[in-house]
């Protein structure tokens, strides 16, 4: 390498925190947009669980290319693609168009993570990996955290279409220090796509969404939901099934023989699942049953995003020294009961300032999280499998996420239109269901931190 780590690995940094900034940054703009393009909620999230699922199908994939492409291939032709849906989406004139743009901003997003995460492990030594996946969480936590906030303050004073012209210049700037600055770093060779493999996950993950996405939608009904979901599990049946079978599968489910990567993980989904499905909701609820401002509902996060931010960092350096075997375990408890606490406290008149800092301390637990789970995953694993690790990491949270907002909007729906109450009581009583579903999961991840593998070979050894 002619350059240090740290400037190899700058032009991915600016592209993956825009690319996870706009994850999220839609989720106070939701209702605003819904107004403007005369769209309901269960369609309205599409723009949203769209840009994850497309990230998930193309993630599987990344395996295969990065084994193909060089590092500046690859980051060209992803970023080119965020860059590109992100002005799409911008100029859009309604709903179909800039789901088209979400789509093809989520494809350049699905490609940039596991590049980022892959240069990262080859750039920097392993005694330093803890602080670096420190900067790797910082940038794809900390990233979706500020979204709901920055939209806020634009939505305020602002068209929705602002978000997508404000992010525009950067993406294209960056695109030229990149070619200045980005080195490749890793080896490539002759390899073969396997397209059965691409139409499995693909049709399969995208009947998911779309069944778990219609089943409150009394119009579709419920028969149709099932039918894409009993389809979609068949076909993601098909395709773990023929990864096995290849040679060079897209990804490589022989990862999951490593105990301590398969338990750390189902974590670290979990934990994606909670903070995303509360970064969703929290708006909803603040804009929508509260009534508040979107710069109000974006000011809400704030502090718990920043608080993530440096627990993120923190928790890089306590895992190179001590390890994650009670980070993990306390990070995990602090999430499930704050979890549980929040959603008690969700109540229609809840005081502004005891959501603000229970978020905060939700966020804080998310960051202390994140870190140790990622790097304690990576490091169980022998670096011959390293190139099918990061991907396999990304595809299964990025699925989760998508796969969680999706049913939790849904339960937000069914709730809200069986309620005996009008708006906003039975788009509260939806909310909080949603939420009760959360604190059930968070608990869920708490108890599984007690069967992860910790001892022999483990990097706590």
């Amino acid at each position: 390498m002619k350059r240090k780590p740290v400037i190899i690995v700058a032009s991915l940094i600016v592209a993956n925190f825009l690319a996870q900034l706009m994850q999220t940054m839609l989720n106070t703009a939701l209702p605003q947009m819904m107004l403007d393009l005369g769209i309901q909620v269960n369609r309205a999230q599409w723009l949203i669980t769209v840009y994850l699922l497309v990230s998930g199908i193309v993630i599987p994939v990344t395996g295969f290319l990065i084994g193909k492409y060089s590092t500046r291939t690859l980051f060209f032709a992803s970023a080119g693609a965020f860059t590109t849906g992100t002005l799409i989406a911008g100029f859009s004139v309604d709903f179909t168009l800039i789901l088209s743009g979400r789509i093809i901003q989520g494809i350049g997003a699905g490609l940039l993570v596991p590049v980022f995460l892959n240069t990262i492990i080859l750039v920097f030594p392993k005694e330093k990996l803890g602080a670096a996946m420190g900067l790797a969480s910082l940038i794809v936590g900390l990233a979706p955290a500020l979204g709901p906030t920055i939209s806020g303050f634009v939505i305020q004073h602002h068209s929705w279409r602002i978000l997508f012209y404000g992010v525009a210049p950067i993406a294209i700037a960056n695109l030229f220090v990149a070619y200045y600055c980005l080195e490749n770093v890793w080896d490539t060779h002759k390899a073969k796509l396997d397209w059965r493999s691409i139409l499995y996950s693909s049709l399969g993950f995208g009947s998911l969404l779309y069944g778990f996405s219609i089943l409150s939608d009394q119009g579709k009904g419920i028969q149709l939901a099932l039918t894409f979901l009993i389809v979609g599990f068949a076909l993601s049946f098909l395709f773990v099934k023929r990864q096995f079978k290849l040679a060079v599968p897209l990804l490589d489910f022989n990862v999951f023989r490593y105990p301590r990567f398969t338990y750390a993980s189902i974590i670290g989904v979990v934990l994606f699942i909670v903070m995303a499905g509360v970064e969703l909701l929290l708006p909803i609820y603040a804009q929508n049953v509260r009534g508040l401002l979107p710069r109000e509902s974006g000011l809400m996060l704030l502090p718990g995003a920043l608080l993530m931010g440096v627990s993120g960092v923190v928790s890089g350096k306590i895992y190179d020294r001590y390890g994650g075997r009670y980070l993990i375990r306390i990070g995990f408890f602090g999430i499930a009961a704050v979890t549980a606490l929040l959603t008690i406290a969700l109540s229609i008149h809840a005081p502004y300032g005891l959501l603000v800092g229970l978020y905060a301390l939700l966020m804080t637990g998310v960051g202390f999280m994140m870190t140790p789970i990622t790097a304690f995953a990576m490091a169980s694993l022998p670096n011959s499998m390293m190139n099918y690790a990061s991907p396999m990491t990304t595809a299964i949270r990025t699925l989760g996420m998508s796969m969680g907002g999706a049913l939790l909007i849904t339960l937000v729906t069914i709730t809200a239109d069986y309620s005996s109450f009008s708006f906003p009581i039975n788009m509260h009583q939806g909310i909080q269901a949603a939420f009760w579903s959360l604190a059930l999961v968070a608990a869920s991840g708490f108890l599984l931190t007690f069967f992860v593998p910790y001892g022999k070979g483990s990097v706590e050894s």
